[in-house]
């Protein structure tokens, strides 16, 4: 068994599995990110994956596009999540609730939506598969290692990866970074200010749908070319926990979806593996270990860092 990880991990199988599992993580988590600063937490991310996913498939489909279905994902996501920001934002509902809320009707929404409109209920495989497309690049394909690390992916793991550049400078090059950090850190000094609070907050829910979107449009079109109920298993839990990781930074978010990414990796090259003696279910808590695992480094790293008291120079 060990033997058989170790040559998929010397001829870059691993890592390819890595890009795989890394990009919904790091798209979802920096669709978080992007909300947490702006001082509305998104609960909701694997709510708003699903409901793209199904979106995504279903109309790309039915139009014969895949850059039709994923439009169709990201905008879906997007409502979804200005339909959030109504109710926490304009009604007052707790941010928390509407998040669970949406996640909630992510799941049974698309249920619905496939027993009524496919008539199926585990999953559906449309006729016209319509997958984003993969990069090949002609001049590195055919080297051995170098090839596999950088051609072959989807088109998908290359935008997150551009995502993260994109977020660094929305976040720290634009005004609007800074207006979404001080409606984040000080709202009513903000106001003060005349930065429209809500405008703003209303914003980084739809960024947040957005790349949300991004990330359930690849789990249905990129990844499997089909939609299957609750597919997304805990994605956006694990983009939350990225979130948290990353100390609101979208480079610190690429390093923890490159951990969460690497946990689902081996996770998958175990369970494949012939003769391995490890039960499957144990093999599946991976993920969720280094979940834990995480968090609870975060929140010994958060409490050293309160117990450091601070030096004052004359």
């Amino acid at each position: 068994m060990w033997q058989s990880i170790w040559s998929q991990l010397v001829d870059m199988t691993l890592v390819v599995v890595l890009l795989r599992y890394m990009t919904p993580i790091l798209l979802a988590a920096l669709g978080g990110l992007i909300s947490d600063i702006g001082g509305v937490l998104n609960i909701g991310l694997e709510g708003l994956m699903l409901i793209s996913a199904f979106t995504s498939i279903a109309v790309g489909s039915a139009s014969g596009h895949w850059l039709v279905g994923v439009a169709a994902g990201m905008t879906a996501a997007v409502l979804t999540c200005l339909g959030m920001g109504f109710f926490s934002i304009k009604l007052g509902v707790d941010i928390i609730i509407a998040g669970f809320a949406v996640n909630i009707f992510g799941s049974g929404i698309t249920i619905f939506l496939m027993s009524k409109i496919f008539h199926v209920t585990g999953n559906y495989t449309p006729d016209q598969r319509t997958p984003i497309p993969t990069v090949n690049l002609p001049f590195l394909q055919d080297i051995p290692v170098l090839g596999k690390l950088l051609s072959g992916h989807s088109l998908m793991i290359w935008i997150a990866l551009l995502a993260v550049l994109f977020c660094v400078a929305l976040i720290y090059r634009t005004p609007y970074g800074v207006h979404l950090r001080a409606v984040g850190e000080a709202p009513s000094a903000a106001k003060s200010l005349g930065i429209p609070v809500n405008r703003i907050r209303y914003s980084a829910l739809a960024w947040s749908g957005a790349f949300a979107g991004l990330a359930g449009a690849y789990l249905s079109m990129g990844m499997t070319s089909m939609f299957v109920k609750d597919m997304t298993a805990g994605t956006g839990f694990l983009a939350l926990a990225v979130v948290l990781l990353g100390k609101r930074n979208p480079v610190g978010i690429l390093i923890g979806s490159l951990i969460f990414g690497l946990a689902s990796a081996i996770t998958t090259i175990v369970q494949t593996t012939e003769g391995t003696a490890i039960p499957s279910q144990f093999v599946q808590m991976i993920p969720y270990l280094v979940t834990i695992g995480s968090l609870v480094v975060f929140e010994a790293r958060k409490r050293k860092g309160a117990a450091v008291p601070a030096t004052h120079t004359i």
